[in-house]
């Protein structure tokens, strides 16, 4: 019988409990993840599942992987904002699972909790395993395909690796478009071309496997673009593939260097031990899958943290197993380097947040932030401490571990329902309730929104109004509101009654009708 591994365990049931904490509290956050929810709302609603839409407009802005499954989710358990989420955590688990599984494959058991432990608790992975979004999917589905290559590549007369790399590419296909291929075959091609073995493509069963991949893959994209054309064409492909490469899209530009800072702080603490560790002896593919995930999104015009989120898994095992070599005694200075450089790091982020000048209202929110990161600064100063108290390092990772899971414990209970004062939707959803004609004026209309008044009553559609004659017109209509920004409203010179006010948004309807 083979024994337990409860390490392995401990990091699972770990990682889950984070991820699963709180996890339904809090409601939408737009604008990704309201739209993923309304979307998925309503293909239940309207019972057409191939076709995604949003307040009854197509809606092609991501493949339907993610809609379908949360659509799954909604028949059988509700539309709630946990069955939202709720596979992106279960992905954020497989994804700490496979690194253990991977890095173990690549290095031996130490390396392997390392590199799954430093993955569960980076900051940037842990926000995208508790929000409704793809990019832990695709992040999942890439890392899957490497280490499908990676088996295939050291025993390539077993196929069924190699088919099983087509298998994963294809979900990352339909989960968020052409980089769930494009990233492990340029990750793959390069490995190749540095190992000099190009000819061993070969062996990969090419033909029958990307037959197996267009099986998968692609009816759904044939299908829309039978059914849409060169609409489909246009928004799939040339606005979120080709358009956000060359210009920064909804307004999210950023510098060349933006994913550096991405990975700094998205990946504290344990950046400290990641760079020494890009430069010292480690593996191949996942270097070259870190510095692919560079180069791409790097040199795209729109820049957004997530898209680099596959680049962790590889990050973590490169920081796992550099750490290992430290556990064994290669170089003391250069764990004392690891240790103290998040102190550093987080002090002159911290500095900067001490002398942030807010808005009022906001003050709450930044005296918790500012308390969480004294406490973390607090706990990386102990753990620091420890190495010399200590002479095994476990204690002092032990210290990080600790001091990022009070973290984010701290940011769930304190900082995320402080925000939900800010998230007006769900509750000027409920102001609107029963209504047959709603509005949105002088304002974009988040997609949270478009999802909470579908939950309670379907199909709610929103219309766009311009300007405020034909505001007016529209009011007059019997059961009809509108939602807009309350600067807007004081300025509105009919008569009119407020239902709902919340976070500088307003529900009103017209008195006296015409």
């Amino acid at each position: 019988m083979k024994k337990i591994n409860w390490f392995f365990v401990y990091i699972i049931l770990f990682s889950a409990f984070l991820y699963f904490f709180q996890l339904g509290f809090s409601t939408a956050w737009d604008q990704d993840e309201g739209q993923m929810f309304a979307a998925s709302l309503e293909m239940v609603k309207s019972g057409e599942y191939l076709t995604p839409h949003l307040n009854s407009a197509l809606y092609f802005h991501k493949p339907p992987f993610y809609a379908w499954l949360t659509a799954l989710m909604f028949m059988l358990f509700g539309f709630t904002e946990f069955c939202g989420r709720f596979w992106a955590a279960i992905f954020g688990i497989c994804g700490v699972s496979l690194t253990y599984f991977f890095a173990k494959r690549l290095y031996n058991e130490r390396a392997a909790i390392l590199s799954s432990i430093i993955l569960a608790t980076s900051p940037l992975y842990f926000i995208l395993a508790k929000m409704g979004l793809v990019d832990i999917l695709l992040a999942f589905f890439v890392l899957l395909s490497l280490c499908f290559f990676h088996l295939g590549y050291h025993n390539p007369i077993q196929k069924k690796w190699f088919y099983l790399l087509y298998v994963a590419m294809a979900f990352g296909t339909i989960t968020k478009g052409p980089l769930g291929i494009l990233i492990p075959c340029i990750t793959i091609f390069l490995f190749l071309l540095w190992e000099k073995k190009l000819s061993f493509f070969i062996k990969m069963v090419p033909l029958k496997g990307f037959l197996l991949y267009f099986i998968i893959a692609s009816p759904w994209f044939i299908i829309e673009t039978i059914r849409h054309g060169t609409y489909f064409l246009k928004i799939m492909f040339g606005q979120f593939l080709f358009s956000i490469y060359f210009t920064p899209f909804q307004q999210h530009p950023g510098p060349i260097y933006y994913y550096i800072i991405v990975t700094l702080v998205g990946f504290i603490p344990w950046s400290g031990f990641l760079f020494p560790a890009l430069f010292k002896k480690t593996d191949k593919l996942m270097l070259l899958l870190f510095l692919v995930m560079l180069a791409i999104f790097s040199l795209a015009s729109t820049k957004v943290p997530g898209y680099f989120l596959p680049a962790f898994p590889a990050l973590a095992i490169i920081t796992g197993s550099y750490l290992d070599r430290l556990f064994s005694g290669e170089s003391k200075l250069s764990f004392y380097f690891g240790l103290i450089f998040p102190i550093l790091l987080l002090s002159v982020v911290s500095f900067v947040i001490f002398q942030v000048q807010i808005p009022l209202q906001f003050s709450q929110a930044l005296i918790y932030l500012q308390t969480l990161i004294l406490i973390v600064l607090g706990g990386f100063f102990l753990s620091f401490l420890f190495s010399f108290l200590k002479p095994q390092p476990i204690w002092s990772i032990g210290g990080w571990v600790v001091t990022m899971f009070v973290f984010y414990i701290g940011f769930i209970v304190f900082l995320v329902p402080y925000a939900e004062g800010f998230k007006p939707s769900r509750e000027l959803a409920v102001a609107m309730k029963d209504k047959a004609h709603v509005a949105f004026y002088k304002t974009w209309l988040p997609p949270s929104l478009v999802f909470y008044l579908n939950r309670q009553s379907y199909p709610t559609v929103s219309v766009d109004i311009g300007d405020a004659n034909n505001l007016e017109k529209f009011l007059n209509q019997h059961s009809s509101v509108c939602y807009l920004p309350k600067e807007e409203e004081q300025k509105l010179l009919f008569p009119h009654r407020l239902l709902k006010t919340k976070a500088g948004y307003v529900i009103i309807e017209r008195i006296g009708r015409e």
